[in-house]
């Protein structure tokens, strides 16, 4: 019997769930996955975290998780500050495979007090990023960019067919539109930039820009072995309920530092276009959709919620703690019900994907450290466009000026076929 060991970082809603999908992926004979460790800043909070999900230790420090376990994977899910430390952590003590949790980093400038404008932001943020990359490649490691919406069964149906279409002169992706968003993050460090970064547009919008930045790069990995990059940003990002009175937002965690909506423009080299928004003003609970437009057929993923399970409820006492979707505010009237939800928002393709890569040698993840490196990029153009009144920001320095190996990026004919054949 193997033993894939695995650590966790952090015990929010992220280290939460990651540790609940190790347990949910596809049962693989002969392996065992054993949650080996947990670390967070207050020990108190890793030891119950210990408790309540069957982890063998708590830690307070990673570098002290990571000596002792030596993990096969090492999962960076805590506070969005702390990433780019504990990924070039983890690559120097020597682990396989290195699971970070989006956005990949943040700008340094805040650990040190200082205030600058965006554009100066997106230089320095990116130049960090840069040395955490270097780092990982050095050490061999494997970095899986953990967007879960790349690892959607619908997004596997969209590369399935891409692939199919080409076949006959198609599979062009020509314009996608995508959201996530929900009432706000009760996170306490959300609105706090020096720990999240940003708000909507950096910690939501980048989900579905994620999935938008991947089939870009599967279509031109696919037609002509190199990926389609993203070439110029327009966005804006908004605080639109701390400039309301204080009854519209009853029903909203109300932000004071960070942005509550923001929206992005891309256009890729090929002078096609994506749309995502990100926004914490949705009254009833998460709402993740994307919609693809390709040169062959209109593919639309509502994810959550969507219409294949409806639930009407007279009181929402009959349903006691169960949360049917998550963020829903209330389980009341009708509603559409997510049953396995991490099976539904990709989680445990994303864990299994993994583990597979700490399996074989040969395995890369699908979203690694070029989809890191470009949902930065665009994130920080985003905000320097928003400064400057919604103006296109070019990022081709970026998409240009460093180079990546074939194992960083995707590897669109390993996504396992999603539908039957005739």
């Amino acid at each position: 019997m193997k033993t894939v060991k695995v650590t966790l970082n952090g015990t929010g809603f992220a280290a939460d769930y990651t540790a609940r999908v190790y347990g949910m992926i596809p049962h693989k004979n002969g392996v065992q996955i054993e949650l080996a460790g947990v670390c967070s800043g207050h020990f108190e909070n890793a030891r119950k975290f210990a408790e309540r999900r069957g982890v063998t230790r708590a830690y307070e420090r990673h570098t002290e998780m990571v000596a002792a376990v030596r993990p096969d994977i090492d999962n960076v899910a805590c506070a969005n500050f702390a990433h780019g430390q504990y990924v070039a952590e983890a690559a120097g003590a020597g682990v396989g495979v290195i699971v970070l949790e989006k956005p990949p980093v943040i700008w340094p400038g805040y650990a040190e007090g200082r205030q600058a404008d965006a554009g100066t932001r997106k230089r320095e943020a990116m130049a960090y990023l840069s040395t955490v990359l270097d780092a990982v490649r050095k050490s061999g490691a494997k970095l899986l960019y953990a967007e879960n919406f790349i690892y959607l069964d619908g997004m596997k149906g969209v590369v399935e067919l891409l692939r199919e279409a080409m076949k006959v002169g198609k599979g062009r992706v020509l314009y996608q539109w995508g959201v996530c968003a929900h009432q706000g993050s009760h996170a306490p460090a959300y609105d706090t930039p020096s720990k999240s970064g940003g708000g909507a547009l950096f910690n939501k919008a980048c989900h579905p820009l994620g999935s938008v930045l991947y089939l870009k790069q599967v279509e031109g990995i696919l037609r002509d072995g190199r990926p389609i990059r993203p070439l110029r940003v327009s966005a804006v990002a908004m605080q639109v309920l701390k400039h309301q009175p204080k009854e519209a937002g009853e029903h909203f965690r109300v932000l004071q530092n960070v942005d509550d909506f923001g929206r992005i423009t891309v256009v890729f080299e090929d002078q096609t276009l994506a749309e995502v928004v990100g926004s914490d003003l949705n009254i009833s609970g998460i709402w993740n959709e994307l919609a693809v437009t390709t040169d062959f057929a209109q593919y639309t993923l509502r994810v959550n919620p969507n219409d294949a399970s409806q639930l009407f409820l007279p009181s929402e006492a009959a349903a006691g703690n169960i949360l049917l979707r998550e963020k829903l505010p209330t389980a009341q009237g009708t509603s559409f019900p997510a049953p396995n939800q991490s099976y539904l928002h990709g989680y445990v393709n994303e864990m299994n994907d993994a583990v597979e890569c700490a399996l074989q040698a040969d395995r890369h993840p699908q979203s690694g450290a070029l989809m890191a490196w470009d949902s930065m990029a665009v994130l920080m153009a985003a905000y320097e466009s928003s400064e400057k009144g919604a103006a296109f920001i070019d990022v081709s320095e970026y998409t240009r000026d460093r180079a990546f190996e074939e194992r960083e990026g995707p590897d669109p004919h390993q996504v396992e076929a999603v539908f039957l054949r005739k």
